[in-house]
């Protein structure tokens, strides 16, 4: 580009629309169709990457609109007279700004994503945060210029997030809201709680009935329960708490009826227990998740059990 254009002022016009295009590009329903003819509106007129230059500036630090840094703002304190209407007229502009965020973050359609028996999903999203989806869950994605909204419908997920000032990255599960501050962390929503166990940075959890957020931070865990209190904070591990991301199952002292519902959730198998006390006993280790016949093994030789299938069915018996 000359150094003419560079220098070359932009019409309210265009600039009106390089404030439209800056907001679609943000929403995640922006596809390769609309991005090539953003490209050519950009190449259409030398003036025009100026303005979207000036919109993206104006968006990162929105400052410049109460000191007067568009062109127009600096006629208008020469212009004595005109100030006021040049000043409503950037107004206007900013309100057309935010309406056209919010309706287009109106408009965007939630993605939704879903998991079964012995499924594990890797999710990338637009802004550069992942997601690790485990077994048997569901969650839907909403991605608009003004926020990042997950809403944990079933199961758990592990979130890795790309920490972004002006829109906040939130996970919503079974009334209790998660926000980040910069963070990878773990929400798991069960019939009886949400738990969630911040693995780096900081989260603020905010249950539906509160006005403020409560911080957890690294290396504690917490959880909603079913009469949507939240319980104290616990100290957690991070390398367990992520585990079944990388295929493996750690437990510590973890009561056994919980140990074989979490099996089924990765593998089509029903565990019945012919001594209900058997629900009590507790197991600690690391397994590998995708195997299932050397974890029944390693019960029988840790726990005073013996493990019987019968093809979809495994029977825990108490070993005499």
């Amino acid at each position: 580009m000359s150094a003419n254009a560079r220098q070359a002022r932009f019409s309210s016009r265009s600039f009106k629309q390089a404030v439209t295009w800056f907001v679609a590009l943000q929403s995640q329903d922006c596809d390769a169709a609309k991005r090539a003819e953003f490209q050519h509106w950009l190449e259409r007129h030398a003036t025009h990457p100026l303005a979207y230059a000036e919109a993206e500036r104006l968006w990162g630090n929105l400052d410049p609109l109460k000191s007067g840094g568009l062109a127009e703002v600096r006629a208008a304190r020469q212009a004595g007279p005109q100030k006021a209407s040049v000043r409503a007229a950037l107004s206007v502009l900013l309100a057309a700004l935010l309406g056209a965020g919010w309706w287009l973050d109106y408009r965007v359609e939630p993605v939704g994503y879903a998991t079964d028996v012995g499924q594990r999903q890797s999710i990338r999203l637009a802004d550069g945060s992942s997601i690790e989806l485990n077994a048997v869950s569901r969650l839907s994605v909403k991605l608009s210029w003004c926020r990042r909204s997950i809403n944990l419908l079933e199961g758990e997920a592990l979130f890795n997030v790309a920490h972004e000032t002006l829109r906040p990255f939130t996970v919503q599960a079974d009334g209790l809201q998660i926000r980040d501050i910069g963070t990878r962390f773990t929400v798991r929503a069960r019939a009886d709680a949400v738990r969630v166990a911040v693995l780096e940075g900081e989260v603020s959890l905010k249950p539906e009935h509160d006005w403020l957020g409560q911080s957890l931070t690294a290396g504690h865990s917490r959880q909603l329960d079913s009469s949507r209190q939240l319980q104290a904070i616990e100290t957690s591990d991070s390398e367990r708490e992520a585990s079944w991301a990388d295929g493996r199952l750690v437990f510590d002292h973890t009561p056994l009826a919980e140990v074989v519902a979490e099996l089924e959730r990765h593998h089509p198998v029903r565990f019945v227990f012919a001594d209900p006390a058997l629900a009590r006993q507790t197991l600690s280790g690391s397994f590998e998740i995708a195997d299932l016949q050397p974890f029944l093994r390693a019960l029988e030789t840790m726990l005073p059990v013996r493990a019987v299938r019968k093809k979809q069915t495994v029977v825990l018996l108490a070993r005499r």
